[in-house]
């Protein structure tokens, strides 16, 4: 009897702390438009795998907005493929401005909430996401466009 008491919390415990939440996107839209020179922007750190930046000037090349509360736009160069990527430098946990942890590694980390958002991983950290942003190269592959999707 013992056994089957043990048995049946055992399991009533798995189901119940397997549940995931749904996770939303707390960030409001803001629209986002602006290029990217890769040989003169941000001190050419997008030209080497693994370089990463945020943006810090709602002109930037054009740009339109720096995102949510103007915490800027994070740009980066893959590790593993030679392509880029853009995410909102907002936390989408408590909305606070994000902070490059090491350029190096493509993480960024939020001050508040210490979540890490790895950007080689779709910028994800557990079941949060980084909001994300299209990237589009120019014919010569020496500029991008960074818009909303």
């Amino acid at each position: 009897m013992r056994i089957k008491y043990t048995c049946f919390l055992t399991f009533l415990f798995l189901v119940l702390s397997c549940g995931k939440d749904k996770y939303e996107d707390n960030i409001p839209y803001t629209k986002v438009d602006f290029q990217v020179f890769l040989l003169t922007d941000f001190n050419k750190v997008l030209t080497s795998p693994g370089g990463v930046a945020i943006t810090s000037s709602c002109r930037h090349n054009g740009g339109k907005s720096c995102g949510y509360k103007d915490h800027g736009i994070i740009v980066c160069r893959m590790m593993t493929s030679d392509s880029y990527a853009a995410y909102a430098g907002t936390c989408p946990i408590d909305l606070s401005k994000l902070n490059i942890v090491n350029d190096a590694v493509l993480k960024v980390e939020c001050s508040k909430c210490n979540r890490i958002f790895d950007l080689e991983n779709n910028g994800l950290s557990g079941n949060a996401r980084l909001h994300g942003y299209q990237i589009t190269m120019s014919i010569t592959n020496q500029s991008f466009t960074v818009t909303n999707y």
